[in-house]
């Protein structure tokens, strides 16, 4: 879990679980560092990341954007 929306770089961020390397950095709608390869694990050690991530970051920027759960 991470805090979102708001200005707090760390608490934003996601880390790894193995090594504790920064794996996605976020400050408020920003995405910085991308630490994920292309497969969604740790680009430092390779532990898999739960969830469901691109190959690269997207840049949405601090707009809305729908999204729609099945």
């Amino acid at each position: 879990a991470y805090t979102g929306n708001v200005h707090d770089g760390d608490g934003g961020s996601t880390w790894c679980d193995g090594c504790g390397a920064l794996l996605i950095e976020r400050d408020w709608y920003r995405l910085g560092h991308w630490g994920l390869d292309v497969n969604g694990c740790c680009a430092e050690c390779g532990v898999a990341v739960p969830g469901h991530f691109a190959a690269r970051p997207g840049s949405f920027g601090p707009r809305r954007l729908p999204v729609r759960l099945a």
